[in-house]
């Protein structure tokens, strides 16, 4: 779990898409940068966020949201090329 200097967990959308959420009262929007779509998230929001899920082919329900790793971080941010 990656977080920033406010205490913030980032957190990576299924889609490349900008994406608003709200949970817990909190409001968040998933910005899509160099075909990544983060957010950073509260910490007691996490949890709620990362339960969220898509209904795919045949019924399936997967995961919406994942942890961001460094490298999508890195990639997000521009510090490094794609």
């Amino acid at each position: 779990m990656i977080t920033n200097e406010n205490g913030e967990v980032a957190l990576r959308a299924y889609q490349t898409i900008q994406k608003y959420i709200s949970v817990n009262g909190s409001e968040y929007v998933f910005v899509p940068q160099h075909n990544i779509s983060l957010a950073w998230i509260k910490h007691k929001d996490v949890s709620a966020v990362l339960s969220i899920k898509r209904e795919c082919c045949g019924g399936n329900k997967n995961p919406y949201f994942r942890y961001a790793n460094q490298h999508d971080i890195d990639i997000w941010t521009g510090r490094i090329a794609r």
